[in-house]
């Protein structure tokens, strides 16, 4: 079935839109058609029901998780399912054990996995139920959460009897059917109509289910509802239909030695990591918490996420400082610079480190400025073929392009004020990323940014120049309370110990260094019907999968121009650029190896079509499912959901949706988004240029 609409897809665009291929198509010679390609690498758990005395024989715990479970997850505070698996994989570590994860495609698989022998311990938030109970032994509680009945605004259920009128849509296998089937045994007054649907529907599919109208109630997580539902201002939060439920991790009936061992493990963490509310804590104050909080800024430069990773240049220094110390780090996410400052002075984190310029001016209000590990300077910035300058005088007739809100729209009017004929053109609330981008479009001569967002940019192949060095250089510095001197001085320790040794190189040139261009390729004209040295292969895994082959090459050339050897600054590798974790959530490793490159990126692009639903036109759900290939599902939900609220139709991508994912990348909009910051750009010229060279396939008669 899907051979065939992928066949009528092929016709209907091929009619519409025809697109003649007069660009080469560049290849690698390195391997040949001829050369035999080996087996994907897969690791396959072993079976067993054995206590923990075998395990620790073994050398390997394996944990179970649901499959790219919270892997979307910005954690604005520090809490997400990565955490967990973090505190898994200290727990294998503190016993000297190696760890290897089973995923499985839905949540109710989880216990029959555990009970089959195909791991060890299962990983993620599980409430514990009277009937898993029956089935499993849980650990001591990682956490404790509340249900609330989630419905329309307009429609508030706030008690039992408004409950029971509706129709309560709910996931098969979660404990929240559990929960009301208990209440109708004690109450046979109450009677509750239960919609159950497949176990893999997420939180936010159930939540978009209810505000398009698709459900009329559902349940779900106090905590999970406060972080989704400001995307969703058309529903509420009901009342609580279960206190304070546990959650926990299960282990077989049979293995006791494992639950005591992990129970201590858990009890010793949780009592060194407390979590604390708003506390001015000096040095011995962390260690003893085992927490370090940092206070940043959602920003390509500071902290975002790409493709389920945690990135960012500051983010990865700070990381590693708590590493170093054996700390836990959370993050906190604050909308602007003042608000980190108000935020330290509360106590809500220890440390700033959001690429903050050291001044007289802050220390002044009670701020203390470590060592710098970055400086910069303002530059006068433009593009590629346009206009170049040597000196302020030489802006006589230009552009100039400022968010007003800046100093540098301040300054440069200052600056420019006896200078005929510069015009400054107001960008209203434009980020540096913006900026560069209309620079780049031509719709002004020049702008001004630090340098080190400008190499930033540059690492992304926008083509800007600097042109003018407008300042000496600024430090760059983390930022601590006066008075924490204790703290101040191991961060100093730190940033002397690591400034331009091999880690800082390493993560700074991942940020702000142009990658190294991609080996020399030798041009293929299309021939026939070969469009790469590895149609073969790709029409072997797209035919898994009813995929079109042809528009997998085009994917592949995007990725990575048929290079098996690339590597992305984020660490994606080979032909269809893979994250190491994602392709081990398939059972792939060596992706460098062109059969694991493309049979798992295939198996990540099926598994990503079948997240949207299924009121998607056939072309659209290729369209988002590229743009999720590219940015996440995360960001593409955000982007569908800014589009409804523009006038845009969600349900399309082009002249759409792609324009809300534009926006994504302007703080008035990613603020107010799930998600975060997304570079916008990246994925809409992605699917661009993807359905763009496949049409030309098509003409081209492939």
């Amino acid at each position: 079935m899907r051979n065939l609409r992928w066949l009528l897809y092929c016709l209907v665009v091929t009619c519409i839109l025809l697109v003649s291929c007069s660009k080469d198509i560049e290849s690698t010679s390195g391997v040949s058609e001829n050369t035999a390609l080996p087996e994907p690498e897969k690791t396959e758990p072993y079976l067993s029901t054995d206590d923990f005395e075998h395990i620790r024989e073994h050398g390997v715990l394996r944990l179970i998780a649901p499959r790219f479970d919270g892997a979307d997850a910005l954690p604005r505070g520090g809490i997400s399912i990565q955490v967990y698996q973090q505190l898994a994989e200290k727990f294998a570590a503190f016993h000297k054990l190696d760890v290897q994860w089973v995923f499985v495609d839905s949540f109710d698989s989880l216990i029959p996995s555990l009970l089959a022998g195909e791991g060890d311990l299962v990983i993620t938030n599980m409430t514990v139920t009277k009937a898993r109970q029956q089935a499993v032994k849980f650990s001591r509680s990682v956490a404790r959460i509340s249900e609330h009945v989630i419905s329309k605004k307009d429609h508030k259920i706030d008690s039992w009897q408004a409950l029971s009128e509706t129709t309560i849509t709910l996931p098969h296998g979660t404990a929240y059917i559990e929960t009301l089937n208990a209440k109708k045994a004690k109450n046979k007054d109450i009677n509750i109509t239960i919609q159950e649907v497949s176990g893999e529907v997420s939180d936010s599919d159930l939540l978009s289910g209810v505000a398009a109208g698709q459900y009329q109630t559902t349940i779900i997580d106090s905590d999970i509802a406060r972080k989704l539902l400001p995307a969703y201002p058309e529903l509420a939060m009901g009342f609580e239909v279960n206190k304070h439920r546990p959650i926990a991790w299960p282990v077989r009936k049979n293995n006791p030695v494992l639950l005591r061992a992990l129970n201590e493990f858990l009890v010793s963490h949780h009592v060194k990591t407390s979590s604390q509310k708003n506390a001015l804590r000096d040095w011995q104050a962390i260690k003893t918490s085992g927490r370090l909080r940092m206070l940043t800024l959602n920003n390509p430069a500071s902290y975002f996420m790409w493709r389920g990773e945690l990135m960012g240049f500051d983010y990865e220094l700070v990381r590693k400082f708590a590493d170093t110390h054996q700390l836990h780090l959370s993050v906190i996410i604050k909308d602007s610079i003042p608000e980190l400052f108000s935020a330290l002075h509360a106590g809500e984190g220890d440390v700033i480190a959001a690429s903050i310029t050291h001044s007289p001016e802050r220390e002044s209000k009670g701020l203390s400025f470590t060592r710098p590990y970055l400086k910069v300077t303002e530059q006068i910035v433009g593009r590629e073929g346009g206009p170049k300058i040597e000196s302020l005088e030489q802006l006589s007739g230009f552009k100039v392009g400022l968010n007003p809100a800046t100093v540098f729209y301040s300054r440069m009017l200052d600056q420019v004020k006896d200078i005929e004929d510069v015009e400054i053109v107001k960008v209203e609330h434009a980020t540096t990323e913006e900026l560069l981008g209309r620079l780049a479009n031509q719709e002004f001569d020049f702008t001004v940014a630090d340098s080190h967002l400008v190499a930033l940019e540059k690492s992304y192949h926008q083509n800007v120049v600097a042109n003018l060095d407008l300042t000496r250089e600024s430090p760059i510095a983390m930022v601590v309370r006066d008075g924490k001197n204790e703290l101040l001085n191991e961060l100093n320790q730190y940033i002397q110990k690591e400034y331009r040794g091999l880690f800082y190189n390493i993560v700074y040139n991942k940020y702000f260094k142009n990658q190294k261009k991609i080996a020399r390729y030798q041009n293929e004209r299309i021939k026939g019907d070969k469009l790469s040295s590895y149609d073969d292969l790709v029409k072997k895994y797209a035919g898994h999968y009813d995929m079109d082959w042809r528009l997998l090459v085009s994917q592949i050339y995007q990725e990575s121009k048929f290079n098996p050897k690339a590597k992305s600054f984020a660490g994606a590798v080979g032909l269809m650029q893979v994250m190491p974790r994602t392709a081990r959530e398939f059972g792939f490793d060596n992706l460098q190896i062109p059969e694991n490159g493309v049979a798992a990126g295939t198996a990540y692009m099926n598994w990503l079509e079948e997240r949207f639903p299924g009121e998607l036109d056939f072309q659209e759900r290729i369209y988002f499912t590229l743009a999720a290939y590219n940015a996440g599902t995360g960001h593409v939900r955000d982007a569908r959901r800014l589009a409804k609220q523009l006038g845009f139709d969600p349900n399309k991508w082009f002249g759409h949706v792609d324009q809300a994912m534009l926006k994504l990348s302007q703080p008035q909009y990613y603020k107010q988004s799930r998600f975060g910051y997304v570079r916008g750009r990246e994925p809409v010229t992605y699917v661009r240029n993807i359905r763009d060279r496949y049409l030309g396939y098509l003409s081209a008669g492939i």
